[in-house]
């Protein structure tokens, strides 16, 4: 698997998971969900911007399309973009272009871009807020 991993972005992190744990809340399951939905915000972003360079359609098949949450201790990831192992590789030359291809902005700004981790931001903030919501009878 290729090393594009998403974590969370939310602001206050340690101190929402502490009110989190404090008040009964599943920590566990609201981290993966919050890393689901940034797998879901990135990955049709990716499919779309794609189809204009098809030609085999093996790059496109090395979008990694299921959501796998990986723990490693208390930290937890999931990966986004390509499979650089199992056709992905032309992925870099397209987000960052070669000496004969200019480099795809749009591409590189679906999975890097400071809008795309914005938007993600704002989800993950809403999963926590809803978990807390919950949590404490809002």
């Amino acid at each position: 698997m290729g090393k594009n991993k998403i974590g969370l972005e939310v602001k206050g992190f340690d101190e929402l998971i502490e009110r989190l744990e404090a008040s009964g809340g599943n920590v566990r399951e609201t981290v993966e969900d919050c890393l689901k939905v940034a797998h879901s915000t990135v990955t049709p972003k990716i499919h779309s911007d794609i189809k204009k360079h098809h030609r085999t359609g093996r790059t496109e098949g090395a979008i990694i399309d299921k959501s796998k949450i990986e723990w490693q201790g208390m930290t937890a990831s999931v990966e986004v973009g390509f499979d650089l192992k199992n056709g992905g590789m032309a992925s870099v030359y397209l987000m960052y272009g070669t000496p004969r291809i200019p480099k795809d902005t749009k591409l590189y700004n679906d999975v890097y871009g400071s809008k795309i981790k914005k938007e993600i931001a704002e989800k993950q903030e809403v999963i926590f807020q809803k978990e807390m919501s919950k949590l404490i009878g809002g």
